[in-house]
């Protein structure tokens, strides 16, 4: 779905983002469309960022999220630098969520250029099933 209001593309590309998540056929590799997906969104939103239609904090915590998706250092530095300003403002500072994304942002930008964490949010998730 995308409209002229950029802040309803933007809230989309993050609720499609987060359902995507949500769904245990992502992360099986026959079923899933997540890494398309996530491509997708992000073409959209690093289109919205150069053109600097990124401007209020609620718009920069749900590109922040997108960013963070990601593959790469550049994207998680954006993505980083998007959250501390959604964080930071008065707006959203009592945020679980956005404070979180601060804090997993930075932390994944540090780790993807060989630096040791701040927060600990990059820590590895695994199941064991024995």
């Amino acid at each position: 779905m995308e409209t002229d209001n950029v802040s309803r593309n933007l809230e989309y590309a993050y609720n499609t983002d987060q359902n995507d998540r949500k769904e245990i056929k992502s992360f099986i590799d026959y079923f899933s469309k997540l890494e398309e997906r996530d491509s997708i969104r992000l073409r959209q939103i690093k289109n919205y960022y150069h053109q600097g239609k990124i401007s209020n904090p609620k718009d920069k915590f749900h590109a922040a999220f997108i960013f963070h998706h990601s593959d790469n250092s550049k994207d998680y530095k954006i993505a980083s630098e998007l959250a501390e300003e959604a964080a930071n403002s008065d707006k959203l500072k009592n945020e679980y969520t956005v404070q979180w994304l601060k804090k997993a942002s930075y932390d994944r930008y540090m780790v993807s250029i060989g630096k040791p964490e701040k927060y600990g949010t990059q820590n590895n998730f695994s199941i064991d099933f024995n």
